[in-house]
């Protein structure tokens, strides 16, 4: 049987990010330079069975669930697990809450800012 090896890694790379895992964590675990896990994910290294099995450990996919969706010729967008869509959502939605607080941050600190100089310019009057 021959497994296309874009997809392998297509799918490898999906398991990873929805994990909330970097490369450079990835390569950790089996013992491999980030550059190495890099060549993997981009189809221009091969990956070995026991490799393959630790990868789908790592990120806790089922390792024939990712043979079935190889085999059966199934889209790359498609090769998610529904729980790890879901994960994906999650992290869409808490990103646009961070993007949100930061943005509100920055207008409390500005207003603070103006706060602080006009309560500053008051009292120095007040001295004078």
């Amino acid at each position: 049987m021959i497994f296309r090896l874009e997809k392998l890694s297509a799918i490898l790379m999906k398991a990873r990010i929805s994990k909330g895992f970097s490369q450079t964590y990835m390569a950790h675990k089996l013992g491999i330079s980030q550059k190495a896990y890099s060549y993997v994910e981009t189809g221009h290294s091969k990956v070995d069975l026991i490799k393959f099995l630790r990868i789908a450990n790592y990120t806790g996919t089922n390792p024939m669930f990712i043979i079935e969706k190889i085999t059966k010729g199934i889209p790359l967008w498609e090769c998610i697990e529904p729980k790890e869509t879901a994960l994906i959502k999650e992290n869409a939605n808490l990103e646009a809450q961070i993007s949100y607080l930061k943005s509100q941050n920055l207008f409390l600190r500005e207003t603070v800012n103006k706060l602080l100089e006009k309560t500053t310019t008051e009292k120095v009057k007040s001295y004078l």
